[in-house]
């Protein structure tokens, strides 16, 4: 039977929540892949650095030898918390809370968090916002305590802790959530295209271009998002004499890495459910890289963009990863388009969009690359800074810009806007530059 492990993470130093998918991946020497998902649901792991102090270390360690089999339960650190409004005496039974979560109702055993103490309660029903415990707890509890869901987890082999006084300790503890249970069950999956070739569809709150979601938010600057980019050539060299390079792989792959802030946690579960729709590497997404990327333009006229020179055009119009853009206007709205070609004409470079580009010239303000792109890892680790507030490092590969449906269904992923009827983009995301 699972022990309960009554810790509190030091928010000070936040906690690190991990999940991880597995994914076989086979490459050609071409440069295309074949994905294989191992897992439906990714494992997870939680670090945290603990603070023991009085009774609490020796509480802690109390658990750790009861706990010989390393199967423990804790605190749910990550989930929506319901925060108590008023003080509960010693023995109270009755909680009054802000709100609700899905995960508490009747008959739940959880977790109660008051400073740096936690005790296990369980609920006997809830009426509107009230909690009614089947016994009362233990100590007086202020308000702003929470109110956590209890998950199973793994023990390290070995857990240290770092001991300043007889009655005062902190460890850096790490736990790997029991395989198999749930631990985010994403939005239900909307219409998967539609018939070959049809642009774009509405189903709920998310959306389809040319049969893949598009992750459309922002990075974080402040954390200095890096491109890298990725050569792929071969190069033959027996030591003596002239080499010959052979280049293979008809793209420049890129490896974009950026930090998301998540200011809610229903936004940082949202972006989670990217990468829990992806599998990890297995899926596919269109990603922008938000940079002004393609050169100054010279004219426009319907679905075509005229750029001086043929610098662009030498540049990218056999690349099969530079085919679809995103356009940001100066009022903020956002337009993607799939390019359908790329020719010179009259000595300037023309890109052709599948559609009209429906903003002027001087509605424009940037226009950046959008790739179809995958997961670079199958972990995916959030930062919290609080239970509410979070940091999420994402990192993709771009890859060759194929039809939807050569992608075998890996084109399920959550985007944060959606299309309307007629083709208008809806951004659901908040732009604060």
């Amino acid at each position: 039977m699972a022990v309960f492990l009554p810790i509190v993470p030091n928010w000070q130093n936040g906690v690190r929540d991990t999940y991880e998918f597995k994914t076989d991946i086979f490459t050609t020497r071409d440069g295309s892949e074949q994905r294989r998902s191992e897992r439906v649901q990714p494992r997870r792991s939680i670090e945290a650095a603990i603070m023991l102090d009085g009774d609490r270390l020796r509480t802690f360690s109390d658990a750790l030898h009861l706990a010989r089999d390393g199967k423990v339960e804790i605190s749910d650190f990550s989930a929506d918390s319901a925060v108590l409004t008023d003080t509960v005496a010693n023995g109270g039974g009755l909680l009054n809370v802000d709100h609700v979560p899905a995960w508490l109702h009747d008959d739940v055993t959880c977790a109660l968090l008051s400073g740096r103490k936690a005790q296990k309660i369980t609920v006997d029903f809830i009426s509107g916002n009230q909690v009614f415990l089947t016994s009362g707890v233990v100590g007086a509890v202020g308000a702003g305590a929470t109110l956590l869901p209890l998950i199973p987890a793994s023990l390290q082999s070995t857990n240290t802790l770092s001991v300043y006084t007889t009655s005062v300790a902190t460890s850096a503890i790490k736990l790997g959530v029991e395989p198999g249970t749930v631990v985010r069950v994403a939005d239900p999956l909307p219409f998967d295209g539609g018939p070959t070739g049809e642009t774009t569809q509405v189903f709920g709150p998310a959306g389809l271009f040319y049969g893949r979601y598009v992750l459309l938010r922002k990075p974080n600057y402040v954390q200095q998002p890096q491109i890298a980019f990725n050569f792929a050539f071969e190069t033959v060299d027996y030591g003596r004499g002239i080499t010959k390079t052979y280049t293979p792989v008809p793209l420049l792959s890129r490896t974009l890495t950026a930090t998301y802030m998540g200011m809610s946690h229903a936004d940082v579960m949202a972006m989670l459910d990217v990468f829990v729709r992806a599998r990890g590497r297995a899926a596919e997404i269109y990603v922008p890289t938000w940079g002004n990327d393609l050169p100054p333009i010279k004219g426009m006229s319907g679905s075509n963009i005229r750029f001086a020179g043929t610098d662009f055009y030498d540049a990218y119009h056999a690349d099969p990863a530079y085919r679809a853009i995103l356009i940001r206007t100066v009022d903020g709205n956002v337009i993607p388009h799939e390019i359908s070609g790329m020719q010179i004409d009259g000595g300037d470079t023309l890109l052709a969009t599948e559609t009209p580009i429906g903003a002027t010239a001087g509605q424009i303000e940037t226009i950046s690359w959008m790739f179809v792109a995958r997961f670079a890892t199958d972990s995916l680790t959030i930062q919290w800074v609080t239970n509410g507030v979070a940091n999420i490092t994402m990192s993709f590969v771009t890859l060759a810009n194929l039809a939807a449906e050569e992608s075998f269904g890996n084109n399920w992923i959550l985007a944060t806007g959606h299309w309307r009827d007629l083709g208008q983009w809806q951004d659901g995301s908040v732009w604060e530059d």
